[in-house]
């Protein structure tokens, strides 16, 4: 069992949905229960799947951990998507935020293969 928080893709993911709680502060309030709080929920989990995943017995349940929360990166980059369609996200704050979870996706996939 590892500590969490000396992962560097566990701090970066952390990062994140700290931004997305700060990009989706102004969406309209209708979207409190709505496309606002999946951003943020899926947000949340990504690091606390790796932070569940640090605990497991093995690198293989680990592995599976970090697979799950690269799923709900790519569930994340969709979301992001459809905030910008519904211009709830400018176009300016989009683009940074697209690249960051791009950026999680990429570190949690070579997170995962170096856990294999």
């Amino acid at each position: 069992m590892q500590d969490f928080r000396n992962l560097k893709v566990w701090q970066r993911a952390h990062d994140l949905a700290l931004l997305t709680y700060k990009l989706t502060a102004d969406f309209p309030r209708e979207e409190t229960f709505g496309l606002r709080h999946s951003l943020r929920k899926t947000a949340v989990d990504i690091p606390a799947y790796i932070a569940e995943g640090a605990a497991k017995a093995n690198d293989t349940e680990f592995a599976a951990s970090v697979n799950y929360a690269l799923s709900l990166a790519k569930r994340l980059e969709y979301y992001a998507l459809m905030a910008l369609d519904l211009e709830f996200i400018e176009a300016a704050n989009y683009g940074p935020f697209s690249a960051e979870i791009i950026e999680v996706q990429k570190m949690l996939a070579g997170f995962k293969r170096r856990l294999q």
